[in-house]
């Protein structure tokens, strides 16, 4: 972490303020200032968080970024990154909900989904989806389904239907979390989720098939997160590999033995 370097770096672009008028304007002793500048002790995060504000940066750019060799247009870029993935502002999600008031799941068939990526927000475009109601999922939290095409997900089968609960805060999802992830370049894709908003700006996209490369896409790009909440398909999942040919084998062991007691009972 950056912290003890950033702090003194702030405090001394602030007009070369001192360590004392710092601490009384957090409410904190100029000792305390002092071991958190040489890292002999981390402040709280109630302490780190006045610090944050009192500096205008973010929590993260505090910890994670050295700002004393990041230029002013990358950390405005990336508050505004931060204030997006966390659905501060210039996120929408438009709805529909049936004559009971209750929303609807709305169905994005693989035909629907190029258009879907450019009329997501379009409340007259979700009107002509197909919608349902699904008594299995729980309450107070909104849904979408998506068919899912290609066997980048396996044991996941093509044309499934995966059904995705809105994820509204993208930085609170655990990396390998299975979402639908729809974005303006690759449309609407199901990969399992790695944060790197921090690092890079990007969110690291994996497949379940290894035949299938990881690749990155930059959060600015993503339009919606769901993550996985259900499928519904008309095939059964297919065994591993492994565990269908021990089945296979094990198959074959019980007719040999079969064959071996019915020559035996013959004799």
């Amino acid at each position: 972490m950056y912290l003890s370097k950033n702090l003194k770096f702030l405090r001394e672009q602030n007009g070369r303020q001192s360590q004392e008028n710092l601490a009384n304007s957090l409410g904190i002793t100029r000792s305390a200032i002092s071991s958190y500048e040489d890292g002999r002790a981390e402040p709280k995060l109630v302490v780190m968080n006045k610090v944050a504000h009192y500096f205008n940066v973010t929590l993260d750019q505090l910890l994670n970024v050295d700002l004393g060799n990041t230029d002013a247009v990358t950390l405005d870029n990336h508050k505004e990154l931060k204030k997006y993935t966390s659905a501060q502002n210039m996120r929408v999600l438009t709805i529909t909900v049936d004559k009971d008031d209750n929303e609807n799941i709305e169905l994005v068939p693989d035909k629907a989904a190029a258009g879907y990526s450019r009329g997501f927000a379009d409340a007259e475009f979700l009107k002509d989806l197909p919608k349902y109601q699904l008594p299995f999922l729980s309450k107070g939290r909104t849904y979408r389904a998506f068919e899912i095409t290609g066997d980048s997900m396996l044991p996941l089968m093509p044309n499934s239907i995966v059904i995705g609960e809105y994820v509204e805060n993208w930085n609170e999802l655990k990396d390998a979390q299975v979402c639908v992830v729809v974005s303006k370049n690759e449309g609407i894709v199901l990969k399992k989720v790695y944060n790197k908003i921090s690092e890079r700006g990007t969110f690291l996209l994996k497949s379940s098939n290894i035949s299938y490369s990881p690749y990155e896409i930059f959060a600015d790009e993503i339009l919606e997160v769901w993550k996985f909440a259900a499928y519904i398909s008309k095939s059964l999942p297919e065994e591993n590999g492994t565990v269908s040919d021990l089945r296979k084998a094990f198959s074959r062991l019980e007719d040999e033995f079969r064959e071996i007691r019915m020559a035996y009972g013959k004799k």
